[in-house]
């Protein structure tokens, strides 16, 4: 039987900077680098090498 696996979830939110506060202070997720690009999304750890990105949402 085949399994699910992955690296990384990217959820688009409105405010960058609350949401990484919401998910470090309920979750203690921790801050990583972004090494894809330069925009303001923020890459936070999930542990066991998954991460979960912040896309600031378009307008």
């Amino acid at each position: 039987m085949p399994t699910f696996t992955f690296n990384h979830l990217a959820l688009f939110v409105k405010d960058v900077a609350e949401s990484v506060n919401f998910y470090q202070r309920v979750f203690q997720l921790s801050e990583i680098p972004n090494s894809a690009s330069t925009s303001n999304t923020c890459w936070l750890s999930l542990g066991e090498g998954k991460q979960l990105h912040l896309i600031p949402r378009p307008q």
